[in-house]
This record gives C-alpha cells, sequence and structure tokens, in this order.
C-alpha cells in the first residue's frame, strides 16, 4: 500500500468534504456520505479515532459542549414525560447558537453549523 498516496487521497477528500459542508451545511444526503467515507477509513485505514459525529463539534469548546450535552439531557427527559413542546423548545434553543440536531437510532447526536 503506498501509504502517503493514501494520505494525500483522505486530505482530498476531507477538504473537499469541509468545502462543501461550510457552504451546503444543511445537506443531509452529503453529510450521509461523509460520515459513511469517515467509518470506512476508519475501518480500512485504522485511523479516524474519533466518532465520526464529533468531527462535525471541532472547534467547540469544552463548556459548550457541556452546555450542549446538558440541554440534550434535558430534552430527552421531556421527551421521555411527552412534554414535546418543551423538547421542541430546546431544540429551537440549540439551533439559535447554530446546533443541528439529529435523532438517531443511538440517541440525539448534534454538530455545529456555519451560518
Amino acid at each position: 500500500m503506498n501509504i502517503s498516496k493514501a494520505l494525500a487521497s483522505l486530505d482530498e477528500m476531507l477538504s473537499h468534504a469541509n468545502e462543501m459542508l461550510d457552504t451546503h451545511p444543511i445537506d443531509k444526503a452529503f453529510k450521509a456520505i461523509t460520515y459513511a467515507n469517515v467509518q470506512w477509513i476508519e475501518a480500512i485505514l485504522g485511523i479516524g479515532l474519533y466518532n465520526p459525529y464529533s468531527y462535525f463539534q471541532i472547534g467547540v469548546s469544552e463548556e459548550e459542549k457541556a452546555e450542549i450535552e446538558g440541554l440534550l439531557y434535558e430534552r430527552a427527559e421531556a421527551k421521555k414525560a411527552k412534554d414535546f413542546a418543551k423538547a421542541d423548545a430546546i431544540r429551537t434553543t440549540l439551533e439559535a447558537k447554530h446546533i443541528q440536531l439529529m435523532d438517531t437510532a443511538n440517541g440525539t447526536q448534534w454538530e455545529k453549523v456555519n451560518s
């Protein structure tokens, strides 16, 4: 395997993905493809040691992450209690902070979007 070529291709792919995500932050299909590619790279090359969603959280301070996680916990509790108005209000609060939520089978994931 030509590791230099592999890493150059990986860098090119990630640069392109970052550009696309900066200009089209709401393109869910492209995010899904990028997510799948990062998972594949991690599995095949053994690199990409983060949870793939964490790549979309780079640049968010630990304090902000703690605040977001706290709000996500409150939102999950509100949904369990069937208080959907509160859950929606929390989503709206996070969206105002440019945080996009994705409810998945593995729980709620989030990412910071540019706007």
